[in-house]
């Protein structure tokens, strides 16, 4: 599949409402291209080797018609460029409900370690009102294109049961997804999606579905703690 294999992708999520990011935030954050240099998703550095990202995000691409870039929060200056080796999508990966939204890169050869961070996997199972930090290149308005430099937005978790209710149209919120929502006007939207969410420094989702763009509803992300035994085990087996 050729370029067009990304580029479908452009219905994903991204940023409303936030501001620039800090330059620290480009150390783990990676952008997902295509051949032509635009941003399609987000995603994150766990390992000297691999990156996490959205499973609907990589769905039909092939390694060579991605580039990952990483190690700067503007696309237009610095950074390093990686070539993709291999991708793996969780086997039980459901497009229709997105669940188990959630896949392992491999770039060819090693992040260069001095101007890229890996993250560590949280083990927190987050709960309502707990703090998170949202950041990505996706767009700033409904239909707009993916921004060139990376926003960064402060988010709280949102109680399960009032986001599945207020999903209930959608999709199902299940236990291994959860929720933010702060107000109308911030959230996600086209472009963020695969982009990580952290608390404390550590990665505890991946933007994965909603309503875009900060409409008043919802974002729902997979719960990285629910996935930490086969992130492992893909890295060691791909």
């Amino acid at each position: 599949m050729e370029i067009e294999a990304l580029i479908h992708i452009r219905s994903s999520l991204r940023i409303v409402g936030g501001y620039e990011a800090p330059p620290e935030f480009g150390l783990f954050h990676v952008s997902l291209q295509n051949l032509t240099g635009h941003h399609v998703c987000g995603g994150a550095v766990i390992s000297p080797g691999d990156l996490v990202t959205a499973a609907h995000c990589v769905l039909g691409a092939e390694p060579q018609y991605i580039k990952v870039i990483v190690g700067t929060t503007n696309l237009d200056q610095g950074g390093h460029q990686y070539d993709v080796q291999s991708i793996l999508i969780h086997s039980e990966y459901n497009i229709s409900v997105r669940q188990n939204d959630i896949a392992i890169v491999r770039i060819k050869g090693m992040f260069d370690l001095r101007s890229v961070r890996i993250l560590h996997l949280g083990t927190k199972k987050l709960q309502e009102g707990d703090p998170v930090v949202l950041t990505g290149f996706g767009a700033q308005e409904p239909n707009g294109e993916s921004s060139r430099r990376m926003h960064i937005l402060n988010l709280t978790v949102f109680d399960q049961d009032i986001c599945n209710f207020a999903m209930r149209y959608s999709r199902q919120v299940t236990d291994r997804m959860f929720c933010t929502f702060t107000r109308v006007g911030q959230g996600t939207c086209h472009g963020d999606s695969g982009g990580p969410l952290t608390w404390k420094n550590e990665l505890v989702g991946i933007v994965s579905w909603g309503i875009p763009c900060a409409i008043g509803f919802p974002d729902v992300h997979t719960r990285i703690s629910s996935y930490i035994p086969w992130i492992r085990y893909a890295i060691r087996n791909m």
